[in-house]
């Protein structure tokens, strides 16, 4: 009936995370309780720390309370992060199991499933390690290196002797080059930068194009990637030179 899974983040991180998760699955928080606050507030203090997220999908929510409007004292579902043994916890009761409970409508199941499997998807993208920004920023770091390394090296001037007509081509091969790579580096530095600002908004991991969420593994290779792989397919196909024919 539970699902909770540890993590290495402190309970801020884990809440921010949460939050940002919650808004990736398309689902809505409502509210937030800070349990440790609200009880010291009463007059009882508490040591551990736990927040308390009311999360909901107000489609799925409709979905439910038609096939049984009594159903509305179980919403809306609900996510913790809390101190627990020392470490961080996210967790949830799952609705699967409570809905089973409270009825036997197998269309109520179906739906009950479907909602278990996202709030599942949702604590483990929260308690996962916060990677990605890390990995982004270490990327943009070393691409920066690179375009101002590149950089320097196009302004250095020649040692005052006169190139022949070879060393120049050369040097107009080179310098190309040379440009070629800082444009590359400078668009892929474009591109981490979006996405650093995509975790900002909350918005990381859905595709730019159709909204869907990028695969794991995608991202774990592609930390800057803003769109699903079919989306990025299509959009490299349309910017393909279209080649006439006969």
């Amino acid at each position: 009936m539970y699902y909770i899974v540890p993590t290495a983040k402190t309970v801020d991180d884990a809440a921010r995370d949460l939050e940002a998760a919650v808004r990736k699955h398309q689902f809505g928080v409502l509210h937030v309780i800070d349990l440790q606050e609200t009880l010291t507030k009463k007059g009882y203090p508490f040591g551990a720390r736990c927040k308390i997220f009311e999360v909901c999908n107000p489609l799925q929510a409709t979905r439910v309370l038609e096939h049984d409007m009594r159903l509305n004292m179980a919403l809306p579902c609900r996510i913790s992060v809390y101190e627990d043994q020392g470490g961080t916890k996210i967790g949830t009761i799952l609705p699967g199991d409570i809905l089973r409970a409270l009825s036997l409508d197998r269309g109520l199941a179906a739906i009950a499933a479907s909602v278990e499997e996202t709030i599942k998807a949702i604590v483990d993208d929260a308690a996962a390690p916060t990677d990605a920004r890390a990995a982004l920023l270490q990327r943009r770091e070393l691409l920066t290196n690179e375009i101002q390394t590149g950089t320097r090296k196009r302004a250095t001037g020649r040692d005052g002797n006169v190139p022949d007509s070879g060393e120049l081509a050369d040097e107009a091969v080179a310098r190309d080059v040379a440009i070629a790579e800082i444009e590359r580096d400078i668009a892929e530095l474009v591109a981490i930068d979006a996405a650093l600002a995509r975790l900002d908004a909350a918005t990381y991991g859905q595709c730019t194009d159709c909204g869907a969420v990028i695969n794991a593994d995608r991202l774990a290779h592609s930390p800057e990637a803003a769109r699903c792989l079919r989306c990025q397919q299509n959009l490299e196909r349309e910017l393909q030179p279209r080649v006439a024919r006969l």
